[in-house]
């Protein structure tokens, strides 16, 4: 069936056109009978109970529907009528391929006529818009026009034919399958297209020519001009690319940046990362902008319209933590950073306004032990200098590299040796983590001597058990001047000295705890006596120390009562640390008491385990005095309380 809208063809039993969705069933002018009745009828549902005692005779016999609004049967259709129908089906389909076929060849033929049709142009008239009212110039121009239709070339101002006009010989076709089209076309300056139809039809296509006249010079004059301009632009405009291209590569490669862009803002504020100072940069603007530091090199991308980063300062002074830090030789550094915004729709990178600030580059910490100044007055010949400094530093004493010695206190010692001139520079040098080196002298002063007198370099600085203690029979030996005396003016015992060599050593006794001063004197007849004062830290081993101990908690009242009594007297104590008020030397305040009672105790840290804050601890110190209302102890042990 065809469709009355898009003239496609469609099945005929289709109530709708496949192409265009329009309604067939308007076309038909009537219903089938055989289609009406399927329709119509409905499909007739009957049950019926048999009985044991029913025979087949009983069934009622089938009758023909008469009435359209029966149920439909399908044993009674019209089968020759329903043939008829299916055979007016093929022919219809066959008739509709036949048209279809029809239709593409004419088509194809109107395809080809259009892509083979030549294009005839009218000959304007020379000279119409210069019309002069003047016989001879009306003469000359009808002469002119007849020229031109008759092929024959124009005159000059002396009668003479121009041999510069040259016609182009005629052009004629005859073909009866190409069409004549006219598309309005009106010529140029200095250009004559003619055409001559040698009968008086122009649609007659099997007569009609086309001449086209050009004036050659003219041509090539034509053809250079343009090719000069061409060449000129495509070199301007390669010139202009080029610079374009090199200039955005310039400025890529080395981070300067095209233009200012106001899009984009930011906020510079004081702040703290991980316990230590820092600035904290805050970007507002496009969302996935891409943001990078130069001296940093680093890129960020705004999320939520904002972006914000934490610089730590030693970022910007410490080359051990950061690969962009510079040394420092001041207490403050000025920083500058160089932002810049990348979008990735323009993909070109726009200079921020730089970012300054100031930060403070603090010195690495150095506390003096002993000596407690930087100037002091010795008698001995080798002197223990002791400092404390942060954990992780690096330090050096006197040139020696001492890092690995440094305790969980943060105290550090070496023993170096004093002569007898005068004053003795010794250098000092610590670097901690995220501070600038500081280096610092001290300067120990010894009075020459009349009398040599030195100790060996080998001699104790540390003792770790009982003076009478079998096991540990270590000594103290030095050299004078032959024939010298020694006298030993501390506790001592096992005095011996050889006045041939000036060699003399002894076993040095102990009566507290802590540094305790060995006094040695050289005296010679005509002489000054020379005198050597050598400082020993006494400390018995745990073992020893804490066999001695008091309970802190009992004797807390009598500890207080009797201080002066007590001082030096060993008492051990379990508490929590409540609060630190020192951290060189660090100094807490613990709680020992265990029946409820609130019972305060300051402690000084001697030992090699740090304290912290809420933490429990066994300890074992001596008692030194009074802090306030509460007592004293210098810790030598501490033990973790889980």
């Amino acid at each position: 069936m065809k469709c009355p809208e898009c003239g496609a063809w469609n099945q005929a039993y289709l109530p709708k056109c496949t192409r265009c969705g329009a309604d067939l069933t308007a076309n038909v002018p009537e219903t089938a009978a055989w289609e009406a009745d399927m329709h119509k009828k409905k499909p007739s549902l009957k049950i019926t109970s048999f009985n044991q005692k029913d025979t087949v005779e009983n069934v009622p016999e089938k009758s023909h529907p008469t009435d359209l609004d029966k149920p439909y049967d399908p044993e009674y259709l019209d089968n020759a009528a329903l043939a008829d129908e299916m055979e007016e089906l093929k022919r219809r389909r066959e008739r509709g391929k036949q048209r279809i076929e029809q239709m593409r060849k004419r088509a194809e033929n109107i395809h080809r006529q259009i892509e083979t049709a030549e294009i005839v142009r009218p000959v304007p008239e020379v000279g119409d818009n210069d019309y002069v009212p003047d016989p001879v110039s009306i003469q000359n121009r009808q002469e002119n026009k007849t020229n031109v239709y008759t092929g024959m070339p124009e005159q000059n101002d002396i009668g003479q034919h121009d041999s510069s006009r040259r016609l182009l010989s005629f052009v004629k076709e005859e073909r009866d399958d190409i069409p004549i089209y006219y598309d309005g076309y009106e010529p140029e300056n200095g250009e004559n297209i003619i055409y001559d139809v040698t009968t008086d039809n122009r649609r007659n296509k099997k007569s009609r020519s086309q001449v086209y006249i050009k004036q050659e010079s003219q041509r090539k004059q034509v053809f250079r001009r343009v090719l000069g301009i061409i060449l000129t632009i495509v070199l301007c405009a390669g010139f202009a690319f080029g610079g374009i291209l090199f200039a955005r590569y310039y400025v890529s490669n080395r981070g300067i940046q095209v233009r200012q862009d106001n899009d984009t803002t930011y906020t510079v504020e004081a702040s703290e990362a991980d316990g230590f100072p820092s600035h904290r940069i805050t970007f507002y603007g496009r969302e996935n902008a891409s943001i990078y530091l130069q001296e940093m090199q680093t890129s960020y991308v705004i999320a939520d319209g904002q972006l914000s980063i934490n610089i730590p300062d030693y970022m910007w002074y410490d080359t051990e933590s950061s690969t962009y830090a510079h040394e420092a030789d001041s207490d403050t550094m000025n920083v500058t950073i160089t932002p810049s915004v990348r979008y990735q729709q323009e993909g070109t990178n726009y200079l921020l306004d730089p970012i300054e600030f100031t930060i403070d580059v603090p010195l690495s910490p150095i506390y003096l032990i002993n000596p407690p100044t930087a100037y002091a007055e010795v008698g001995v010949s080798v002197f223990e200098v002791r400092i404390n400094v942060q954990k992780g530093s690096t330090v050096l004493i006197d040139g020696t590299n001492v890092s690995t010695l440094i305790r969980d206190t943060g105290n550090v010692s070496k023993n170096v040796q004093v002569l007898p001139i005068g004053e003795n520079t010794i250098s000092i040098s610590v670097k901690s983590k995220y501070c600038r080196e500081h280096v610092t002298e001290i300067t120990l002063y010894r009075a020459p001597q009349d009398i040599p007198l030195e100790l060996n370099p080998t001699v104790i600085v540390e003792w770790n058990y009982e003076p009478n203690d079998e096991r540990f029979q270590a000594s103290i030996s030095g050299t004078t001047l032959p024939g010298a005396s020694i006298t030993v003016e501390s506790p001592h015992e096992n005095l011996e000295v050889n006045p041939t060599t000036g060699d003399f050593k002894f076993k040095p006794l102990f009566n507290k705890l802590g540094d305790n001063q060995v006094v040695i004197r050289a005296s010679y007849e005509g002489r000054n006596d020379s005198v050597i004062t050598h400082t020993v830290y006494y400390m018995p081993t745990a073992d020893i120390y804490t066999r001695k101990a008091w309970d802190l908690d009992a004797q807390y009242s009598d500890l207080i009562n009797y201080i002066n009594m007590r001082i030096g007297t060993i008492y051990v104590g379990i508490g929590e640390i409540k609060r630190i008020i020192s951290t060189a030397p660090q100094l807490a305040i613990m709680d020992i008491g265990s029946s409820g009672f609130e019972k305060e105790v300051l402690i000084e840290n001697s030992s090699k385990t740090t304290w912290a804050v809420g933490k429990k601890y066994r300890v074992y110190g001596e008692a030194y005095g009074l802090y306030g209302s509460m007592p004293r102890l210098t810790v030598r042990y501490t033990y973790l309380v889980e």
